[in-house]
């Protein structure tokens, strides 16, 4: 990795910039640095792209801000450079509660077992998470960061970016199937500097300067309730408070969780407070003195925000694309902000590949908005009707909130599907974007498996950033016709036998390397009425569905061409 930074430049660097300007043109530029920003840089990256990334800031925000991971977004981020020792660094969390006036539980909820080979949720560090992935992307070849600059306009073929690209998400201008302009993306940094992109992604956050730029409009809401969040260090775990809870208390709601080295509490600040008095040592001292002794934690950090619930018309117009808050914000009730972004940066990235490597068509991205949006609109609907409860301070309707609480919490076989994680949403992708095939959409287990020469091993230890193939009992590739052999060879796509413990010697002749499913998680989800042995996984992990032996190139392309849903 390059990085250059706008203050005290060396000539060298200048020169390198004026030689980029006028010869190199960039794959993908990533405006922000930021968590989302930086994941998409690493994924990109990692693939062998060329990045740019420009952030005006220096360094990370030095305190907390997002603190809870699922084990989706965790199982995403274990691979990326930097980030190997992340689940030895996180706080794992296999249950939440929410808990009455007088902090005895109402109901506690668990979050089941993961299937994903990660804790099922997980509170981080955010500082030390992005300053280990951004020394990890410092050994990324292709990645470029400009750091301390800003971009202060965005030109596509020779126009500003809103006027010069009219395509993506529905619509075109007639020059290809997405309507994007022909020529790269030209940035204009705040040092006079230029930087050439074939495609732009704005990580910029909610205030994105890209999507200003673009005139795309960030509808929805912005709340007024303001909430007091402080982060206190503590020398051991707070034994007494140790998961994740929702405090329904009409005369102050609050939110209670555990961190890496610490705690977190919210509290909902009341009609006449003062914001800047509340976030002050004496009022702050206050609310503490409810929970814990004040004198045994040391405050690191408060601040009082409100919060958004908001969607961009467009996440892409031409080349350019929003990712993050940049695209979408909401509510932190059902702690999926940061999740979302970097499930964008997932869906995303590898499509990025597939296009700049001239795999797919540049209408594959418009799949990117169709894919995420439903669920950052089912996240956000989900946070609004938490925050609802949460936040009731009529004494009358709050009390009905916990009697019907506890009444789930007692009620026996509620009571154990509840604890089991049956209220955990499982993700999976909307079926007009995952296709019809069996399990398509479907995220991929990450089981313990057993190779031929006896070691246990993860799946994902055996994947790449590539498509798979998996054959359930039989090598996914024997018998391709040409089209699928072409298919297969152009990705460098991954292709794996596996069975059930016991089964190796019956597929010991197999050309790709044969597993055993220790956990039986993805045997399970390749079992289907009909003989569909062959599964396509993306390369985020989702399954493209089951489909029959052998692999033919009708299985994988349409009749135009196109990646067959």
């Amino acid at each position: 990795m390059v990085e250059v930074e706008a203050e005290g430049c060396a000539m060298a660097a200048d020169a390198t910039l004026d030689v980029q300007d006028e010869v190199n043109v960039l794959d993908v530029l990533v405006v922000g640095y930021g968590p989302v920003g930086a994941v998409l840089a690493a994924m990109l990256g990692r693939r062998g792209l060329s990045v740019g990334v420009v952030d005006p800031q220096k360094e990370p925000f030095p305190l907390p801000r997002a603190v809870g991971l699922d084990e989706e977004t965790l199982r995403l981020l274990v691979g990326l450079p930097g980030l190997a020792g992340l689940l030895d660094r996180v706080h794992a969390s296999g249950r939440s509660a929410i808990l009455g006036p007088n902090r005895r539980v109402l109901i506690e909820l668990g979050l089941g077992d993961s299937e994903l080979g990660t804790p099922v949720a997980a509170f981080f560090h955010q500082p030390s998470f992005e300053r280990d992935l951004r020394a990890g992307i410092a050994t990324l070849p292709g990645v470029t960061v400009h750091l301390g600059r800003s971009v202060t306009a965005l030109h596509q073929d020779g126009e500003p970016a809103a006027a010069g690209g009219s395509g993506g998400s529905g619509g075109s201008d007639g020059s290809d199937g997405s309507g994007a302009p022909d020529g790269p993306v030209v940035a204009e940094l705040d040092d006079g500097s230029r930087l050439r992109a074939r495609w732009v992604v704005g990580c910029d956050g909610a205030s994105s300067s890209v999507r200003a730029m673009l005139g795309v409009d960030y509808a929805g809401s912005t709340f007024t309730q303001p909430w007091l969040v402080v982060d206190v260090e503590t020398p051991t775990p707070l034994a007494h408070l140790p998961y994740f809870s929702f405090v329904c208390d009409p005369r102050r709601p609050a939110v209670t969780m555990p961190m890496p080295g610490g705690h977190r509490w919210e509290w909902m600040l009341l009609p006449g407070e003062d914001p800047a008095r509340m976030a002050q040592a004496d009022g702050v001292r206050a609310l503490l003195s409810d929970w814990v002794d004040p004198d045994s934690v040391r405050v690191v950090r408060t601040a009082v925000y409100t919060f958004h619930a908001r969607a961009a018309a467009r996440w892409r117009v031409g080349r350019i694309l929003l990712a993050g808050d940049a695209a979408h914000s909401m509510p932190p009730f059902a702690g999926q902000g940061l999740g979302a972004g970097l499930r964008d940066a997932a869906a995303l990235s590898w499509r990025l590949a597939e296009v700049v490597g001239g795999l797919a068509g540049e209408d594959l991205l418009d799949d990117y908005e169709r894919e995420r949006r439903p669920h950052v609109q089912a996240m956000t609907s989900a946070a609004l009707r938490v925050g609802r409860v949460v936040q009731t301070t009529n004494p009358r309707l709050s009390r009905l909130t916990r009697s019907v609480l506890v009444t789930l919490d007692h009620a026996p076989g509620l009571r154990r599907a509840l604890r089991g994680g049956a209220a955990r949403p499982r993700p999976r992708l909307p079926r007009g974007v995952a296709g019809s095939r069996p399990a398509a959409g479907r995220i991929l287990p990450n089981p313990r498996l057993r190779t031929l020469g006896g070691h246990i091993v993860r799946l994902d230890d055996l994947l790449t950033d590539a498509w798979t193939l998996i054959g359930h009992g039989i090598d996914p590739t024997a018998d391709m016709d040409p089209a699928a052999r072409d298919w297969v060879d152009r990705r460098a796509a991954t292709a794996l036998t596996v069975v059930a413990p016991g089964g190796l010697r019956a597929v010991s002749d197999v050309s790709c390397p044969a597993v055993e499913d220790l956990d039986g998680t993805l045997l399970h989800a390749l079992r289907t009425r009909r003989p569909l042995p062959i599964a396509l996984v993306r390369p985020d992990r989702y399954f493209a569905g089951l489909v029959a032996a052998p692999l033919l190139g009708s299985d994988l392309l349409d009749p135009a061409g196109h990646l067959r849903p």
